[in-house]
């Protein structure tokens, strides 16, 4: 496992944990962890400490959003390779994608991503800053920059080629009166395990975060009806714009979808749930999904006391007054035929 260090802005302390899943899922080893005080960067004290301590780990991760000046320092003053929150998001993509769809737009974000590094090593090769291990020199970075431009090019006409494909199949099985169900949360509340339990699959489950990046798809015929479960990829919290657009297609089914089954780890603190789904709720409205029939699967029940369960329903009533909601636990069926009776509910309001 690689060793790392981890700079995180105090601001986001809270999300300690979070980045500490995300670097071991990416296969990074935590050896040091610094906290700044700016959002964007780190200050000139700071900066040494983290060089000092450079020796012990082959990666700096920034956990924000530095600017490309930042980045730049970084690697100027450790010698080492640096990365942000989305370039680290970006790497853990890269380790489960499976489809070509995917993989194309995982390498459009990081294109994207890049591109304003790339434009900051350009000037500061003019102003003769550039340190030999960045790169070869301005000549080969502007030949990289036109490459990478060129690139995103022929990844866009093929993306919205395979869009169109995927477009024509979901309108084949809207035809045939197909209802389609999308699975969504948090990463590790349960979606997977939740979507084998109602599909008969057995697709990839685990604790690592984004074992789903193209949308699973199965059709079950209950209630009479046959409904498609989607399974999709995990929400995250402050999602980067870059991911929401390398990853419409996986979000999109959530636009199309008939019915959003919201899954929610019952065994998160009550503070941590509500940011989770009022977060959950903004990401759904940004892609144009808000507003379906819902259903909130609060799942683990089994690991909960029923006094806390009383405690985040209670809860999700004040901030999902429109939602049904149902107690769950995906890994052993407790539940399951209320969640099934709700989404046939809802699949009769569709049908109306």
């Amino acid at each position: 496992m690689r060793k790392a260090i981890l700079v995180i802005p105090k601001r986001n302390v809270d999300q300690l944990g979070e980045a500490l899943a995300l670097c071991e899922t990416a296969g990074y080893r935590v050896t040091r962890i610094f906290k700044t005080r700016y959002a964007t960067r780190v200050g000139k004290g700071l900066l040494e400490e983290i060089a000092e301590s450079s020796d012990e780990a082959d990666t700096i991760i920034f956990y924000g959003n530095p600017s490309p000046s930042t980045m730049f320092q970084l690697m100027k003053r450790t010698g080492k390779r640096a990365i942000d929150r989305v370039q680290l998001i970006l790497e853990i993509f890269a380790l489960h994608a499976g489809s070509r769809e995917a993989k194309l737009q995982i390498e459009a974000a990081r294109i994207k991503h890049e591109i304003p590094l790339i434009r900051e090593y350009i000037r500061r090769s003019k102003m003769g800053e550039l340190p030999g291990f960045l790169g070869p020199g301005s000549y080969a970075i502007d030949a990289y920059y036109k490459h990478l431009k060129s690139r995103m090019a022929r990844i866009r006409r093929e993306l919205e080629r395979l869009r169109r494909l995927r477009g024509t199949r979901r309108a084949s099985r809207e035809r045939r009166g197909f209802i389609h169900a999308a699975i969504v949360g948090y990463a590790s509340a349960g979606k997977t395990t939740l979507f084998n339990r109602l599909t008969g699959e057995k697709k990839p489950v685990g604790q690592e975060y984004f074992t789903t990046l193209h949308p699973k798809h199965k059709r079950v015929r209950i209630g009479g009806v046959d409904v498609v479960f989607v399974d999709t990829v995990g929400f995250i919290r402050d999602i980067p714009p870059e991911i929401i657009e390398a990853f419409y297609s996986t979000l999109e089914e959530i636009t199309y979808s008939d019915i959003i089954i919201f899954v929610v780890d019952a065994g998160d603190p009550l503070d941590v749930i509500r940011e989770k789904v009022e977060s959950g709720y903004d990401i759904l409205s940004r892609i144009g999904a808000h507003g379906k029939p819902l259903v909130i699967a609060l799942n683990k029940v089994d690991v909960a006391g029923p006094g806390r369960l009383g405690d985040v329903r209670g809860l999700l009533q004040r901030i999902a007054p429109g939602a049904s909601i149902v107690e769950i636990s995906a890994l052993t069926g407790r539940g399951l035929e209320r969640l099934l009776e709700k989404i046939v509910e809802a699949v009769r309001v569709v049908g109306e």
